[in-house]
């Protein structure tokens, strides 16, 4: 069997919808890079699809691997602890797997966007927008 690669975008969640939207367009910006990826998102409380939902919905893709990758800033408790939680990530590790289509998918959970050079340069960018 070919490798096939999932992408999950994880948001927090917030009542305002500008946080799911912003997901949302993060993930349609990978999708429309990278055609042969399914993406996806799901939400970690307050939206829909929950990151439980998004999962399940790459049944019927033929994924094989499913990079979980949280669309935040940096580490904290959601980033070590709940959301690896919700994947089923036993303490310390970054992998699991689960059962879709009656096939192992592995999950593997991706790190916080941090302070990436490219992260850098949209802080410049939104600067000089400012200015």
């Amino acid at each position: 069997m070919s490798e096939k690669l999932g992408v999950l975008a994880i948001g927090h969640g917030s009542k305002l919808p500008y946080n799911k939207e912003i997901v949302e367009s993060v993930a349609n910006n990978i999708a429309g890079k990278h055609t042969d990826v399914v993406v996806k998102v799901g939400f970690m409380n307050m939206n829909e699809p929950s990151i439980e939902d998004a999962l399940a919905s790459f049944a019927g893709t033929g994924v094989t691997t499913i990079a979980a990758v949280p669309v935040f800033l940096a580490s904290g408790v959601h980033i070590t602890k709940d959301i690896p939680k919700i994947l089923g990530l036993e303490e310390g590790s970054e992998k699991t797997s689960i059962q879709l289509d009656g096939n192992n998918v592995t999950i593997v959970y991706g790190k916080p966007l941090g302070g990436d050079e490219l992260i850098a340069d949209l802080v410049f960018k939104r600067a000089q927008e400012a200015l």
